[in-house]
C-alpha cells in the first residue's frame, strides 16, 4: 500500500517478529512474491528484535556483529547488526542493517555503531548502511531521565561516517517518528550514487520508512 515501497529491491527491517516455531513474520510476507531473505533473531526466546534483510535479488554472505551492550537500568535489549551481499545483475551490493539503543548519549552511540563502520570500511566496492539508529538532541541522565539540549547524534553520526567516506543520500533532517517528530533511522552509502531519497508512511510501523534509489 505504500507506492514508493513496493517495487524496492532491497528491505532492511528492524524489530521483525518472529514465533516460537522461528519463522519470522517477513519470512512468511517474503515467500508469496519470491523474494530472497535473511531473519537473524536477537538472542534464543526473544520474539520481537529480529533484523530482516529481504531482496529481490540473492543474498550471500551473512555475518551477524553483536554490538556494545548498554547498561540501560531497564528493558535493554540484544544490539546487533545484520551484514549481507546482495548479487544484483549490475554487480554486488555490501550492506548492513543496525539498531541501537534509545537512551544512550552520543559517545556510547557512537562506540555501539563504530564496529558496523569499520566491518564496511575494511570492504571495497558498493556499500549501503543503515537502520534506526535512535538519534536525538538528548543528554540522558544514567540512561533514565532525558535532559533537552543535548548534543545531536545524528550530526555526529553523519561526521563520523562521512570521516570514513559515507555520505547521507537523505536531504538534511526528516521526520522519520511521526510521534515526536524525530530523525532516527538513516541511510548512508559509499561508491553508489543517490539518485533520490525521502520518507514514506507505512500502516505496519510507527516509524516512516526512509527509501533511497541508487545507482551502480
Amino acid at each position: 500500500s505504500a507506492p514508493r515501497l513496493r517495487d524496492a529491491d532491497v528491505f532492511l527491517l528492524q524489530e521483525v517478529t518472529t514465533s516460537a516455531s522461528h519463522t519470522s513474520a517477513i519470512e512468511d510476507a517474503a515467500r508469496s512474491p519470491g523474494y530472497f531473505t535473511h531473519f537473524q533473531s536477537a538472542a534464543p526466546g526473544v520474539y520481537d528484535q529480529g533484523l530482516a534483510v529481504v531482496s529481490r535479488y540473492p543474498v550471500d554472505d551473512v555475518e551477524v556483529k553483536r554490538l556494545k551492550a548498554c547498561d540501560l537500568r531497564f528493558r535493554e535489549r540484544f544490539r546487533f547488526a545484520v551484514s549481507a551481499t546482495i548479487r544484483t545483475p549490475w554487480g554486488d551490493v555490501r550492506v548492513w542493517n543496525a539498531h541501537l539503543d534509545t537512551r544512550i548519549n552520543v559517545t556510547e552511540r557512537l562506540e555501539q555503531l563504530q564496529p558496523v563502520i569499520d566491518a564496511a570500511s575494511r570492504h571495497t566496492g558498493p556499500r549501503l548502511i543503515a537502520g534506526d539508529f535512535n538519534t536525538n538532541e538528548l543528554y540522558w541522565l544514567g540512561s533514565v531521565v532525558p535532559l533537552p539540549g543535548g548534543p545531536s547524534h545524528g550530526a555526529a553520526i553523519r561526521k563520523a561516517m562521512k570521516r570514513h567516506g559515507f555520505e547521507m543520500p537523505l536531504p538534511g533532517t526528516l521526520n522519520t517518528f511521526p510521534a515526536f517528530h524525530r530523525h532516527l533511522d538513516w541511510i548512508f552509502v559509499r561508491e553508489l550514487k543517490s539518485l533520490a531519497a525521502s520518507v514514506e508512511p507505512v500502516p505496519f510501523s510507527d516509524h516512516n520508512a526512509i527509501w533511497a534509489r541508487v545507482g551502480l
